[in-house]
């Protein structure tokens, strides 16, 4: 070992031990308050693995000056005031990442393989290399902290004496900083959950909140919502009464406001319809908002919080591009997207995180029911309320409601093999119902495994009765799964909605121009025209899909209006006829009676016939009653001709409540 390596290593031992605990120590105090750490040390709200070193150094708050490298670091990772490196804690930083983040890791980094390695290892090369990057990061820490007293402090200490041998010394006694193990699984997967539970509960009530206040004003909807006060909770009538009073939507949460853009056909529905998932493709405005609600009920619906890395931030993916098409959807008015990227790193402590964590828990308040080993079945809010409200139905209309059945969704927490567990099941599901008695398997979808079942209403009459049907569902479900490979299996059972549709206002439809040839005759008086009007009416109704029912239709009869000109070709008059009808429509032409308005236009070319000695001179025409008087000027003479009129019937068909036309 020559001496000029035992001096490199001594010197680079000086610059890990007085310099980077310096440094550390100032981006400590720029990212968390002593005074602040101090008070939460003393109320033990900072649960970390310490050692019995970092524990005197933790008593001596608010003086930081002897806390360690690897003290500075689990404190400013466990307050998440940093953002982490582009590398992820605990690698090596590529050159282009030059973040605070990163050069912290570059520090701790350093300080490890200073300590690792030995004295011959430390050429001249690697020796030059050091220095050098050591003087990259601290000038980007003086630039951070708007100051140059790491640059001065490096540059002090190169200019000193050292004893060669006390430094080694020291060097041999040093441990490497441990920066993987740092923090607890449970710590993160804590925060994890925390991050993606701010985006339901702040980011993606707001879009919601934005896209019902952008569609109608709180007054409004409140009246359109009187007529199916009893179809809302209480607790949602009272949200809804106190809308009307601020006119203001700050009260209403995802499922209220969810169910009224719903109900009340607010935005065109979803590409795959209401309550089915939408496909990748599928880039509608209510497309995202199903997607939000599916986001929220999955979350909500968790009996656990551990939410891993890849699904972290497999989440945070597609929220990002839900808060990216939002903005264009607002014109770029909103910050959706990028309020969603700081959602994902930003600063979060741990009152922050309790705070997240238990509102998007309480939102459906997911606690073990019952055990049956190895099954342990889960339930919230949502599905107690739903057995509550269908025991009292079934108290008072037992005979009536027995046969009654509910969809419910069982929900397997924990499944690896999604995609195979869900064909072996769908495959089987002929088996699995066989001899079941009040359950029926309906169908596996992903999410997790989701399992689609409908039970008779009075297997849910008691908990008894409940659980042995759950029981012997999932024995049966389970002899046929070999997927599974944990001791326990948690399933959260979850009703399904039911959306009974109301009689929203309708639409006017396009018109549909029905076309028939009438004998004048039959317009010869009022009753004979509504005899005939009343035949058309009756047939229609037959005919269509109604089944002879009152489908509202109406129809506008279009005035009788007679051209002078003899010919016009077929497509002109057709053209004309159109246009005519709908500018009788707007002009809001008296209807018949029988609601059946009916526009009346003169389809057919008159050719009056003469003998080869006349000379015909025809310039104009007169209606009396059913009859049309034709002149001619040159012998002074009246032709009177009965002709055939053609009439246009226009019948104007409601929309239904999706926006759809019904059967015409």
């Amino acid at each position: 070992m020559s001496a000029a390596s035992k001096e490199r290593q001594a010197r680079l031992c000086n610059i890990v031990q007085k310099i980077f605990p310096k440094v550390m120590q100032k981006i400590f105090k720029e990212s968390v308050s002593p005074r602040g750490l101090q008070v939460k040390y003393q109320r033990k709200h900072i649960p970390i693995d310490l050692t019995e070193n970092e524990i005197s150094l933790m008593e001596k708050l608010p003086n930081i000056d002897d806390f360690t490298i690897e003290l500075c670091y689990k404190i400013l990772r466990y307050e998440n005031v940093l953002h982490e490196p582009s590398c992820k804690w605990g690698n090596v930083p590529h050159d282009t990442e030059v973040a605070i983040g990163d050069d912290v890791q570059r520090i701790l980094n350093a300080t490890n393989d200073v300590i690792s390695r030995k004295s011959e290892e430390i050429s001249e090369l690697y020796y030059e290399e050091f220095h050098k990057r050591t003087q990259d990061v601290l000038k980007r820490v003086d630039n951070y902290l708007c100051q140059d007293t790491s640059i001065q402090l490096y540059q002090t200490l190169q200019n000193s004496d050292i004893d060669i041998t006390d430094m080694l010394q020291q060097l041999a006694l040093m441990q490497q900083v441990n920066v993987i193990q740092t923090v607890d699984e449970d710590s993160e997967n804590i925060e994890r959950y925390s991050r993606v539970s701010r985006v339901i509960i702040d980011t993606f009530l707001n879009i919601f909140r934005d896209i019902i206040r952008s569609n109608i004003s709180a007054n409004k909807l409140y009246q359109m919502c009187l007529p199916h006060l009893k179809s809302f909770s209480s607790d949602q009538q009272t949200v809804l009464k106190g809308a009307n009073s601020s006119n203001s939507y700050d009260s209403m949460d995802i499922t209220l406001i969810y169910k009224l853009l719903r109900q009340l056909s607010l935005i065109s529905p979803p590409t795959n319809g209401w309550g089915n998932k939408p496909e990748k493709a599928d880039m509608k405005l209510a497309d995202d908002v199903e997607r939000i609600r599916r986001y929220r009920n999955h979350l909500a619906h968790r009996c656990n919080t551990n939410i891993g890395t890849d699904e972290f931030d497999d989440y945070f993916d597609k929220f990002r591009d839900i808060g990216y098409r939002m903005d264009l959807n607002f014109f770029n008015k909103t910050n959706y997207e990028r309020l969603i990227k700081l959602h994902k790193t930003c600063s979060m402590d741990k009152q922050m995180q309790t705070k997240y964590m238990n509102a998007l828990k309480q939102l459906e308040n997911i606690k073990l029911q019952f055990e049956n080993k190895p099954i342990k079945f889960f339930w919230g809010e949502s599905f107690n309320q739903s057995l509550m409200n269908l025991r009292s139905i079934l108290k008072e209309e037992s005979s009536e409601e027995e046969k009654r059945k509910v969809r419910v969704q069982i929900i397997f927490q924990h499944e690896e093999e999604v995609e195979t567990t869900i064909d072996i099941l769908n495959s089987l599901r002929d088996e699995i119902n066989k001899d079941l008695s009040g359950i029926e398997f309906i169908v596996a979808t992903k999410g997790s495994v989701v399992l689609h079942v409908e039970i008779l209403a009075v297997l849910l009459e008691t908990d008894q009765l409940l659980q042995s049907t759950l029981i012997l569902f999932l024995r049966r479900i389970l002899e046929r799964i070999t997927t599974f490979n944990t001791e326990t299996i948690d399933l959260v059972l979850i009703p399904v909605q039911e959306f009974t549709q109301w009689n929203a206002p309708t639409t006017m439809g396009e018109p549909v121009y029905l076309e028939f040839d009438f004998e004048a005759e039959l317009f010869k008086t009022n009753d004979k025209m509504e005899e005939q009007f009343r035949h058309i009416s009756d047939a229609i109704i037959i005919h269509s899909n109604g089944g002879g029912k009152n489908n509202n239709i109406t129809a506008t009869v279009l005035p009788i209006c007679l051209e002078k000109e003899e010919a016009y070709s077929q497509s002109l008059i057709s053209e004309e006829n159109t246009r005519k009808a709908e500018e009788s429509f707007t002009q809001a032409q008296t209807p018949v009676k029988y609601n059946l308005p009916i526009f009346v236009t003169l389809r057919k070319q008159l050719n009056i016939t003469k003998s080869s000695n006349e000379k015909l001179s025809i310039s104009s025409c007169i209606k009396t009653g059913n009859t049309l008087v034709f002149t001619d000027y040159h012998i002074n003479d009246l032709l009177f001709v009965i002709q055939t009129v053609l009439i246009s019937i226009t019948f104007l068909c409601p929309m239904d409540h999706m926006g759809y036309n019904r059967d015409r």
